[in-house]
C-alpha cells in the first residue's frame, strides 16, 4: 500500500489529531513553565563601566594616537580583569573582615619661638579605623566561579568598556562588579603603568533576572508539544494499513467491486436488531400489498 504523504493528507492528519496536538502543546508548555519558573535557579546581572586613558598630551596628533592605543589595549584589560591577580583580591575583600579608614592620620606640627626653641604647635593624631565585617561567606563566591561568570565588552572604537557579572544573587553581582572596578583601578597602575582609570557608571542592584526567560521557555514547550502531537498523529497515519480508497482495490489489486457496506457500529443486542429488521420487512410488504389493491 502506498504510504506517500501529500499536502492534502497532511492536512487531514492535522485535522484528525487536532485535539491531541492541542493537549500535547498545553502539557509541554506547562512543564516548560514550571521548570523555568520553579526549578531553574534564576541568574542576575550587574555591570560597571570603566574608562582607561593616558595623560593628556598637548600635541593633538599624539592625543589621537594615544586614544587609538587605549582602544587596542582593552583586550589586554579584559584578560587582566578575569585573571586571579584581580579576582583573588576581589574574593578576599568580600569574604574577609576589613579595616575601613575613618580619619586620616594628622602629623604633629611645630612652631619655633623667638629664641629658636621648637615647641609643639598641634599634636598629631593617628589614623582611625573601624572593623567592617565580611559581606559574604567564602562559600558564596570563589575565584573559579567568578572567572566563569564575568564578561567584558566594549563598543567599537570606544575607550569605555563594561564589566558584566552574572550570579545567582543580585546584590552579590552588584558588589562583585563594583569591587572588580575598585581593585582594577588600584592594581592596573602597577601592572601596566596606567594611572588614569575612571569609573563611568557603578553597578546597581538589578532585581530582574536575566535568565531563564520564562516566556521563551514556555513558548518553546508549546511548539515542542505541537510538534510531538503532530508527529504522533503522522506515525499513526503511516502505520495504518487499512484501505482508504476503493481505486486501490480495483486499479492496483485488480479486484471486482461488489458494492459498499456502510459502517453500522458495534451491535450490543443482536435479537433487537433482528426484530427491528423483521418489522421493517413486514411494513414494506404491507405497503406493497396496499398499493396492489
Amino acid at each position: 500500500m502506498d504510504n506517500i504523504i501529500d499536502i492534502k493528507r497532511l492536512w487531514l492528519v492535522l485535522k484528525k489529531n487536532m485535539i491531541l496536538i492541542i493537549v500535547w502543546g498545553i502539557v509541554l508548555a506547562g512543564v516548560a513553565f514550571g521548570i523555568s519558573k520553579f526549578i531553574i535557579q534564576p541568574q542576575y546581572s550587574s555591570s560597571v563601566a570603566l574608562l582607561v586613558n593616558r595623560k593628556a598630551d598637548e600635541n593633538q596628533a599624539a592625543q589621537l594616537q594615544n586614544q587609538q592605543a587605549d582602544v587596542q589595549m582593552i583586550n589586554t584589560y579584559k584578560d587582566i580583569i578575569t585573571r586571579p591577580v584581580i579576582l583573588n583580591t576581589v574574593v578576599k575583600n568580600l569574604t574577609t573582615t576589613q579595616k575601613q579608614l575613618i580619619t586620616k592620620a594628622q602629623p604633629t606640627t611645630y612652631k619655633v619661638l623667638a629664641d629658636g626653641t621648637r615647641i609643639v604647635d598641634k599634636q598629631g593624631k593617628p589614623a582611625e579605623y573601624k572593623v567592617v565585617d565580611a559581606k559574604y561567606d567564602k562559600s558564596d563566591i570563589s575565584t573559579e566561579s567568578l572567572s566563569k561568570n564575568i564578561s567584558v565588552s566594549n563598543q567599537q572604537n570606544s575607550q569605555i568598556f563594561t564589566v558584566n557579572v552574572t550570579l545567582k544573587n543580585s546584590r552579590l553581582a552588584r558588589d562583585v562588579a563594583n569591587e572588580i572596578a575598585k581593585v582594577f583601578k588600584q592594581k592596573v597602575s602597577s601592572i601596566m603603568s596606567v594611572s588614569n582609570v575612571s569609573v563611568v557608571s557603578k553597578a546597581t542592584n538589578n532585581k530582574a533576572p536575566v535568565s531563564p526567560n520564562v516566556k521563551l521557555f514556555t513558548l518553546a514547550g508549546l511548539m515542542a508539544g505541537i510538534l510531538v502531537g503532530f508527529v504522533w498523529g503522522l506515525i499513526k497515519e503511516l502505520s495504518d494499513r487499512t484501505v482508504k480508497d476503493i481505486s486501490y482495490l480495483t486499479d492496483d489489486l485488480k479486484l471486482t467491486n461488489l458494492g459498499q457496506i456502510n459502517f453500522i457500529g458495534k451491535i450490543k443486542n443482536v435479537d433487537k436488531v433482528v426484530n427491528t429488521v423483521s418489522k421493517s420487512n413486514e411494513e414494506f410488504s404491507r405497503s406493497r400489498s396496499n398499493r396492489r389493491i
